[in-house]
């Protein structure tokens, strides 16, 4: 039987798609009236991971790829049910989200210009830009995407939601040889093309853990689209990165800002 704290943030968890570490952290403090850190919070995922086991859902978390912040979200375990959380979504507006999460998983940055989501409505039935705009702001607001600088790139929630799909979108996707989670946004070793993630990559040093060759300097990229390792260790240096997207002023698209509060993946 859950308790009143319990509930209270289950009711949270299942109002937000996405909730980081610091917002769990006050929900708790809320809930208890006390402080919960670390450990306090470890045991309250799994105490709730426990009453929600009959349910087939679950809480899990994992490191946002853009700024090594820990995000939870509460999931469904069934493969197959977990992509009917889409099912918000018209038939076209799926294949664009389809297209779009196929381009972002293929690509060499991890991203894809949003410009380029919106033409491709061109190539789907029944789907104009303006429908194609307002369908890319509906992936947002559903913190299914997020947007930064005019690309868009997977949330915490996708990837923690819809990994197997990612996987069958691009049979070629690998795991960080480091945390062995999923990495979309990633640098490859420019000797044995080892993908790590940004966070991942910024602890090395300058030793590939897969192949143990010493890279030559922080610039040694595998591809000239690869990003550079200089620029990883930069952005992942910044905490100003998250998974909100802004609103756009005036109805002008612009570059998202990364982080926002409790509305953040």
């Amino acid at each position: 039987m859950a308790s009143d704290q319990q509930k209270q943030i289950l009711q949270y968890l299942l109002y937000k798609p996405l909730v980081s570490l610091k917002d769990l952290e006050k929900i708790y403090a809320a809930a208890y009236e006390k402080q919960g850190r670390g450990e306090e919070i470890r045991d309250l995922v799994r105490s709730l991971n426990d009453l929600l086991k009959p349910a087939q859902l679950g809480i899990k978390s994992r490191l946002c790829e853009d700024n090594n912040e820990e995000y939870f979200a509460l999931i469904n375990m069934i493969e197959s049910e977990a992509a009917k959380h889409t099912s918000e979504f018209s038939p076209a507006e799926f294949e664009l989200f389809k297209w779009i999460m196929k381009e972002i998983v293929s690509s060499e940055s991890g991203s894809v210009s949003s410009i380029d989501c919106i033409n491709q409505s061109s190539y789907i039935p029944k789907l104009t830009k303006t429908d194609a705009q307002k369908a890319l702001d509906k992936f947002l607001d559903s913190q299914w995407l997020n947007e930064r600088e005019g690309e868009v790139s997977l949330t915490v929630r996708a990837l923690l939601e819809l990994e197997p799909l990612l996987k069958k979108l691009d049979e070629d996707l690998q795991n960080c040889k480091i945390c062995n989670k999923l990495a979309v946004k990633k640098v490859a070793c420019p000797d044995c093309g080892a993908k790590f993630h940004r966070y991942c990559i910024s602890r090395l040093k300058l030793k590939c853990p897969a192949c143990h060759q010493v890279w030559r300097s922080l610039e040694d990229e595998s591809t000239p689209s690869q990003i550079s390792l200089s620029q990883t260790l930069s952005q992942t240096s910044n905490p100003s990165t998250s998974q909100v997207p802004n609103r756009r002023n005036g109805g002008v698209r612009r570059g998202r800002s990364h982080m926002e509060s409790d509305d953040s993946e």
